[in-house]
């Protein structure tokens, strides 16, 4: 099954379009992340809010992850002002902390660990229907959240996810100028985890031919520009940015593996996209050696690349990571807390929903030395 519930709108300037789909409102929240506020996107939507003839109130200074903590800070005040609209004017966590107040905003009587997928073994209260429309128009060029179905919550350090059409955005602006204003290593880590989302939805269990154009596009964009992007070029971070939720489109649909299962429980280390970044290689030697479904995908993405197999894409890789920067893990986070928190992060990798997809199923000792082989830099 292919579907997709979002009407994207893309191009410069895009973001003008909020005034047409801010008609018949009547009370617009945007959330928005501070450099949004900073680079005057911001005030441009409000005014456009405005132009509509609704009332609009913004909220901003929201955390760089989203959190259980975050949603139960600002509910009262989305509660309070009574929104028909909400807008997220950020990068993906800005999107998925919206997605996650629809939740909450629309059906009140909901808990966090009855709805989310908290293991790959737990079966979630379905989410109910929800009224209140989102518009989510991304600022940063990696996490997909503006098409997904998916709102990924840390909780105890740890990320979760609640996975529903419901909070899959109505509307999808991606207008080029946004991204521009995101830093070199922001628009490295989300890049890369471009290249992890469009690899792993390629390679899962329930690929298929629809979500695969959308992958391997992304795949090859990433290799195409990330370097031009990460050196400000503007067609390079545009092309980027539609990379970005090709791939989203293309993990709606094909989901994702083990790397992603591993960056979320080792969330407390570092960026996700980072940690993707850094796993990655050590996710597709692990899989191609013990799956031949996985090594034909990989093979075929490499020859989308001009490249001949499997172990040309993974030095690729490596490469790739080594020009733009990526450091080893063991950069990130000291040994001795790294070791203490080993064992827990493997176990919880394990029971994560997205093992499932994976082509391998790992034990939890596999993964565990999954991520001490990262760790090393071996």
């Amino acid at each position: 099954m292919f579907w997709m519930k979002t009407r994207i709108v893309e191009g410069r300037n895009a973001l003008e379009n909020l005034k047409k789909e801010a008609k018949n409102h009547e009370r617009v929240l945007i959330l928005a992340s501070n450099s949004m506020k900073k680079h005057g996107f911001l005030s441009e939507a409000e005014d456009y809010v405005r132009e509509a003839g609704a009332e609009v109130f913004s909220i901003t200074g929201l955390p760089a992850e989203p959190s259980v903590e975050v949603i139960e800070e600002f509910l009262p005040k989305v509660r309070e002002f009574e929104p028909d609209l909400l807008v997220a004017l950020g990068g993906g966590s800005v999107i998925d902390t919206t997605k996650a107040l629809k939740v909450f905003y629309d059906a009140p009587g909901l808990d966090f660990e009855e709805i989310a997928f908290m293991d790959r073994f737990s079966r979630p209260k379905p989410v109910p229907k929800l009224k209140t429309k989102l518009i989510a128009i991304p600022s940063t060029s990696g996490a997909g959240s503006e098409v997904s179905a998916a709102s990924v919550l840390k909780k105890g350090g740890i990320k979760y996810n609640i996975v529903t059409p419901e909070i899959a955005p109505e509307v999808a602006i991606l207008d080029p100028r946004l991204p521009m204003t995101m830093p070199r290593e922001v628009a490295r880590n989300s890049g890369l985890d471009v290249l992890v989302h469009g690899i792993e939805a390629y390679t899962t269990r329930v690929a298929n031919d629809f979500s695969d154009a959308m992958a391997i596009k992304a795949i090859k964009t990433v290799f195409a520009f990330i370097e031009r992007s990460l050196e400000g070029d503007e067609k390079a971070r545009e092309k980027m940015h539609y990379a970005s939720t090709m791939a989203g489109i293309a993990f709606l649909n094909a989901r994702l593996g083990l790397c992603h299962a591993m960056s979320h429980k080792a969330a407390w280390i570092g960026p996700h996209g980072l940690l993707n970044a850094i796993f990655l290689p050590y996710v597709i030697e692990f899989n191609a050696e013990r799956s031949e479904y996985a090594r034909k995908r990989y093979d075929e993405i490499a020859r989308e690349l001009n490249l001949k197999d499997w172990r040309e894409l993974l030095q690729a890789i490596k490469e790739l990571n080594e020009r733009t920067g990526v450091p080893k893990l063991g950069e990130l986070v000291d040994e001795r807390t790294f070791m203490e928190k080993l064992e827990e992060m493997a176990e919880k990798a394990y029971h994560d929903g997205l093992i499932a997809f994976n082509p391998v199923e790992p034990t939890v000792e596999e993964i565990e030395k999954l991520y001490l082989e990262a760790y090393k830099g071996e």
